[in-house]
């Protein structure tokens, strides 16, 4: 399904880039034509000293507007390209949460999708995959633009007050940091940002329990 997705997706962008390319060749043809259709159609007693002062004030101009209509065939590739990836990204992205609801709901599939990397209690497997995926989600959103690097902190802080989170990048940290500085600039920011924000939680205190999350009267 998701290959398809991406065929369309590079088809649709070859075609747009093949009519943006005509485009400018229409264009260029018709700006080289156009001193031979003026002497074609020009009377015989025609002055060709104004009219090549003209052409060549009419040239300038022409290559301002060709400046221009390149330009804008070049940022539309540009942001073609920006969303034929990110649509990619969401595709595997909803894949990915497929799977692990798939897993969630079966602790065979979840022991045989994801096994722990050390001992575990079966339900708290099952709250540090939650909590990973909540930090594939900010990932998702820091790679597309939707958080900053200031947000991303934020959220970064709020996710590591709680124990689930720590004891989950305490566990799991090395095989983010190798995977993700294996990947870009991007990558490499969030993952360095990740670490330095659950560096500065511990440092701030113990994280909240998980009873302390839970209404005390028993009735949420």
């Amino acid at each position: 399904m998701t290959t398809g997705r991406d065929s369309s997706q590079r088809t649709q962008i070859l075609r747009m880039a093949l009519v943006y390319g005509l485009l400018g060749l229409g264009l260029l043809g018709l700006i080289t034509s156009t001193p031979f259709a003026l002497a074609a159609l020009a009377p015989a007693n025609t002055d060709w000293g104004e009219l090549s002062d003209i052409s060549q004030a009419y040239g300038a101009v022409s290559v301002v507007l060709s400046t221009i209509a390149l330009a804008g065939v070049a940022l539309s590739l540009l942001y073609q390209a920006r969303q034929a990836r990110t649509s990619n990204e969401q595709a595997i992205r909803d894949s990915h949460l497929q799977l692990a609801t798939l897993a969630l709901s079966n602790p065979d599939l979840l022991q045989a999708w994801s096994p722990p990397v050390a001992p575990i209690t079966l339900k708290r497997h099952q709250q540090h995959l939650i909590t990973s995926l909540a930090l594939g989600e900010l990932l998702q959103r820091f790679r597309i633009g939707h958080l900053s690097v200031e947000k991303l902190a934020v959220k970064l802080d709020g996710h590591f007050c709680g124990e689930i989170a720590r004891e989950q990048w305490e566990r799991e940290g090395s095989g983010w940091r190798r995977t993700m500085e294996a990947g870009d600039r991007r990558d490499r920011v969030f993952v360095r940002l990740v670490d330095e924000r659950y560096r500065a939680a511990a440092a701030a205190g113990p994280a909240r329990a998980v009873e302390e999350f839970q209404d005390p009267s028993g009735t949420a």
